[in-house]
């Protein structure tokens, strides 16, 4: 008996070991990093969405953040020779377009080559490409050389025929984010800005361009009024060094003994370090639509969510960590709620107090983005950087027509007279929109002043005045980098790595000695996928009811610090 019990125990204590070696051999390789050899060239693959930060483990696009650390990482590499970049159709802004442009010159200062291979696309990625030592033209490929666009939306009419009256107001003349649901077509205000902002974009791309390739401005803004069929205009001009296929390319490396390195397979390791000391200055990435709570999750319109919690807990523990001699907030967000904006921008202030803070613009740094930039007096933006919209909006969706159709109706019960201020069951009575005009007055007054009093612009600049040949900077407009530097709204033109080495400089640490980086939110795992999943308490499909909720929480949302309007770029 005893014999058989003591034979049972040794046959599971094997069996664990047998389990426990399985189980360390695979988390063995699946830690194992990837061998790099010597004068391995670094191959990046560049199309679609680029975001500033990855909020998911299952989005394995490329961001901001790994290419600013990595390619950091490959510049001191003495294993990497090279970079070669791969562009193709790229779904980004002309400031995300700069910045990495921006990174890759970096790059080069290590008497390193970039090479760039443009396989489709337009103006964006030429541009992006222009950044390279030499650039590849595809050979079989037609490319859409054909300027900037932007095409605005009207739904007025549409909502009308569903049966939901849009009861949106706003301060700021140039505030049209209520024009989509307000208008049948576009208001002078709103094409004025809307224009200004393009051609300035425009015009620093091209400048921009030109000076990459040694080659007039003039001459490339007639090769794209042309939209040339051809691809044989673009090298006599200078845009492209060589037409070729990409097998050609690759063969021109392994000629010259260079061995292609994926960057996926490069971010798999670890060393060398790109930064590494122990004083810090911590980096953090605030991307997404602004609302109260946790960041995560899609809002309503499908723009990822900056939660002010979560952000302003990133922002307390980089205060409270001794060994960060100074913060970098970079800010990629149209903005969003006013409140949440607020809390956000107090925490950041409180960094202020005691260590220094640099903002880095991204793509877009508007309204609620732009309030919390507010909070630093060295903000960095580059001149395609889509920022200010200085204004204010409330307002709501009345659907009382739309329950009729559907035969749903409503009973009213409340306590006090503003309880069903925001109810869609029925229009703002007079009362009402007297609260809401004065709402409004009291966050744009204090949006102004906030402006006023951390930019030192005097108030007669900001808003409408009796001389009507001066344009206020203020009410609601947005402008582009090149303008915001101009009015003093912004401090610099730069982009990342010029907002971390000026945080380096004011913090008093000296240029040549090495810095530590802490970087947030912390990369995603896949283990904070299954726990953000179990018990179902996420789902990847939105349900009518989920709907109902994200609808319902806009009731909370306003008054917001929103952009008049969507700006893609086409």
């Amino acid at each position: 008996m005893k014999r058989g019990f003591f034979v049972g125990i040794l046959l599971f204590i094997i069996i664990v070991l047998i389990f426990v070696g399985i189980g360390g051999f695979f988390y063995m390789k699946m830690n194992e990093e990837p061998k790099i050899v010597d004068n391995s060239i670094l191959e990046i693959n560049l199309s679609g969405v680029v975001k500033d930060n990855n909020s998911s483990y299952l989005d394995k696009n490329l961001s901001i953040r790994d290419l600013f650390y990595h390619i950091r990482r490959a510049k001191i590499d003495k294993r990497i020779k090279a970079i070669y970049i791969k562009i193709s159709n790229l779904s980004i802004g002309f400031a995300k377009t700069e910045d990495i442009g921006r990174i890759l010159k970096d790059f080069r200062q290590s008497n390193k080559k970039v090479y760039a291979y443009v396989e489709t696309g337009g103006l964006r990625e030429f541009y992006l490409a222009s950044f390279a030592d030499k650039v590849y033209l595809f050979k079989g490929g037609y490319y859409n050389f054909n300027g900037l666009a932007i095409e605005a939306m009207f739904l007025k009419d549409t909502l009308s025929k569903i049966g939901v009256n849009a009861q949106i107001f706003h301060r700021g003349a140039y505030k049209t984010a209520s024009n989509m649901f307000m208008e049948n077509d576009i208001t002078e205000a709103h094409r004025e800005s809307i224009q200004m902002l393009l051609d300035d974009i425009y015009t620093s791309t091209l400048n921009g361009l030109a000076k990459n390739r040694g080659i007039k401005a003039f001459d490339i803004k007639n090769l794209v009024n042309e939209q040339p069929v051809s691809n044989v205009p673009y090298k006599r001009l200078g845009l492209v060094d060589s037409i070729v296929y990409q097998d050609e390319v690759i063969k021109e490396f392994k000629d010259a003994k260079m061995k292609i390195l994926s960057l996926s397979n490069y971010m798999e390791t670890t060393k060398p370090l790109p930064y590494k000391g122990k004083n810090k200055i911590a980096v953090i990435f605030a991307s997404g639509e602004i609302h109260l709570g946790k960041s995560g999750g899609k809002s309503l319109f499908g723009n990822k969510i900056m939660g002010s919690d979560t952000v302003a807990a990133q922002l307390k523990s980089a205060r409270l960590d001794k060994n960060v001699k100074a913060v970098v907030l970079r800010i990629d967000s149209p903005g969003g709620s006013a409140i949440a904006s607020e809390v956000i921008r107090r925490e950041a202030a409180l960094i202020s107090k005691t260590k220094h803070l640099v903002i880095s613009m991204s793509d877009v740094a508007a309204s609620g983005g732009y309030w919390i930039a507010l909070a630093s007096s060295n903000v960095f933006a580059l001149e395609q950087t889509i920022t200010a919209s200085i204004g204010v909006i409330t307002g709501k969706f009345v659907l009382k027509e739309l329950y009729d159709k559907l035969g749903i109706k409503k009973t009213i019960l409340k306590t006090s007279d503003y309880a069903d201020l925001y109810s869609d069951y029925k229009p703002f009575n007079e009362r009402e929109l007297k609260k809401i005009n004065e709402t409004l007055d009291y966050i744009y007054n204090d949006f102004v002043n906030l402006v006023s009093k951390n930019r030192g612009i005097k108030i007669n600049k900001l808003v409408v005045s009796e001389d009507i040949s001066v344009k206020p900077i203020a009410e609601g407009r947005v402008w582009s980098g090149t303008r915001a530097l101009k009015l003093k709204l912004i401090d610099k033109i730069g982009g990342l790595y010029a907002a971390i080495k000026e945080a380096k400089k004011l913090a008093g640490i000296k240029d040549n000695e090495n810095i530590g980086v802490s970087i947030y939110p912390k990369k995603p795992t896949l283990m904070s996928l299954i726990t953000s999943y179990i018990g179902g308490s996420r789902s990847m499909i939105l349900s009518p009811s989920d709907i109902t909720k994200k609808i319902l929480i806009y009731n909370k949302f306003f008054p917001a610090l929103v952009m008049p309007y969507a700006v893609e770029i086409k």
